[in-house]
C-alpha cells in the first residue's frame, strides 16, 4: 500500500487528514518502522516503533512489509522497558525519559539510542554490575523533536 498522505486528490490545504481528527494515529508501511523482531519480521499489534524520529505503538499487526500500519504516537501505555543500570540513576525513576534503539528495545540509555520514546511512569529498580532488568512497566509515549540530541554529544544533565 503506498504512502496513506500522498493521495493527490486530498492534496487541499487546510484538509485534515488524520483517521481520529486528533492527529494523534499516523499510518506508516511496516516496512519503515523500527520494531522488537518476531518469527516472521513483521510488526505486531502492541510493539513499540520508531520511524526516523517519529515514535509509537502499532496498533496493528502487519501481514506484508507493505501494509500500512496505524501507529498511536501518544498516551500511556504498558511496555516492556530494559533498565541498564547506566543511566545517570542506576534506577529508572518517575519520569524519566526512555529511548528506543534500533532493535525495537526500550531502554534508560540515550548514548546508543534511536530516538527518545517517551517517559517512565513505574520504576525499576537500579541492576548494580549485574544483568540489565527488563520489566513491563507504564510508559508515556510522546513523539518529540530531541532538541538536545542534534546540539550537542552529551545528554543536558551533564
Amino acid at each position: 500500500m503506498a504512502n496513506p498522505y500522498t493521495n493527490p486528490f486530498e492534496a487541499v490545504a487546510g484538509r485534515q487528514v488524520s483517521s481520529t481528527f486528533e492527529g494523534r494515529h499516523v499510518y506508516i508501511e511496516e516496512q519503515m518502522l523500527i520494531h522488537p523482531a518476531h518469527a516472521d519480521g513483521l510488526v505486531d499489534k502492541g510493539d513499540p516503533v520508531a520511524f526516523f524520529d517519529g515514535v509509537g505503538v502499532a496498533l496493528k499487526s502487519a501481514q506484508a512489509v507493505t501494509d500500512s500500519i496505524p501507529v498511536e504516537t501518544e498516551g500511556v501505555w504498558r511496555l516492556s522497558v530494559t533498565n541498564t543500570g547506566v543511566n545517570t540513576f542506576g534506577a529508572i525513576v518517575v519520569g524519566q525519559v526512555l529511548y528506543i534503539d534500533a532493535l525495537g528495545v526500550i531502554y534508560d540509555e540515550w548514548s546508543t539510542s534511536y530516538a527518545v520514546f517517551g517517559y517512565a511512569l513505574e520504576p525499576i529498580d537500579d541492576p548494580g554490575q549485574g544483568d540489565p532488568i527488563t520489566q513491563v512497566i507504564a510508559v508515556k509515549v510522546h513523539w518529540m523533536w530531541p532538541w538536545w540530541y542534534y546540539t550537542s554529544t552529551a545528554p543536558p544533565w551533564v
